[in-house]
């Protein structure tokens, strides 16, 4: 059964719409107290009165304001102490080749994707080592085992989360505070119609379609947990091993599923 999270503080981002609000939701049926966050008061606003004030505590902050996040963090730990269990789930997609990814663009992927999800984590760390205990959960993203065209920035932003949580892991050794990762694939929320598109339409492909309720299972499973990484769908798995086994013969599936030349991709020699 592993971590029993009733009345455990859940500290979680981007938790006003798509899977985190559905994390938060899965949270509160879990008995925890969620500490949310997210850039809409009207939202959150309207998550706490469906949810109940004694389950939701509302922060208001942009993750990519490194001011107003630490303020946000100090007004947590003075009242709460450092939470149970923090999870990194705010971010913003870009689907655009590298050609036509601006630095603009480039810079407000990684200030979302990666600098907040640091900005999320870094201020609880030290007291959670005091306590002894914590679990730190980096919502990222299958294109982060292995980079897709068309998604260059948000692909590279990903593999920073992996990188971090990589990181984390021996630094923390020992301490009780252990580090996961949940790799989703493609979700039906509102992140794919909000996500920053750049340069010509590429070809869309019919993939596995998580519901944001079976990624908030899987979040809350992983929060209960020790374990370091889960992949969500089976699609996901194929693809990693098959890059394990060969990257070149990946590189020509995704070309020929997913770019659009004037001409179609030739195999792999």
């Amino acid at each position: 059964m592993g971590l029993d999270l009733k009345g455990t503080k859940v500290f979680l981002t981007g938790a006003s719409e798509g899977i985190g609000r559905a994390a938060t939701e899965a949270f509160v049926a879990e008995g925890a107290v969620v500490l949310a966050l997210a850039r809409s008061k009207d939202r959150l606003d309207t998550l706490v009165a469906e949810l109940g004030a004694s389950h939701i505590v509302a922060f208001v902050a942009d993750v990519r304001d490194g001011p107003r996040m630490e303020h946000v963090a100090k007004e947590i730990l003075d009242r709460f102490g450092p939470p149970d269990v923090v999870v990194a789930n705010a971010g913003i997609g870009l689907d655009a080749r590298l050609a036509q990814t601006s630095d603009e663009a480039l810079h407000r992927v990684f200030d979302v994707n990666v600098y907040g999800a640091v900005r999320s984590i870094r201020p609880f760390l030290p007291g959670m080592v005091t306590r002894g205990s914590g679990r730190i959960l980096i919502i990222s993203s299958i294109v982060g085992k292995r980079g897709t065209p068309n998604y260059a920035a948000y692909s590279a932003s990903k593999f920073a989360l992996h990188g971090i949580a990589d990181a984390l892991r021996p630094e923390l050794s020992g301490t009780g505070v252990t580090v996961g990762i949940v790799c989703p694939s493609s979700t039906r929320t509102r992140f794919d119609e909000r996500k920053m598109r750049s340069g010509i339409p590429q070809n869309k492909v019919r993939v596995q379609r998580h519901s944001a309720e079976s990624v908030a299972r899987a979040i809350v499973r992983m929060a209960r947990s020790s374990r370091r990484e889960m992949i969500l769908s089976a699609e996901g798995r194929l693809m990693v091993v098959m890059n394990a086994l060969s990257p070149r013969l990946t590189d020509w599936v995704l070309a020929k599923a997913l770019v659009k030349w004037g001409s179609t991709p030739k195999p792999p020699a």
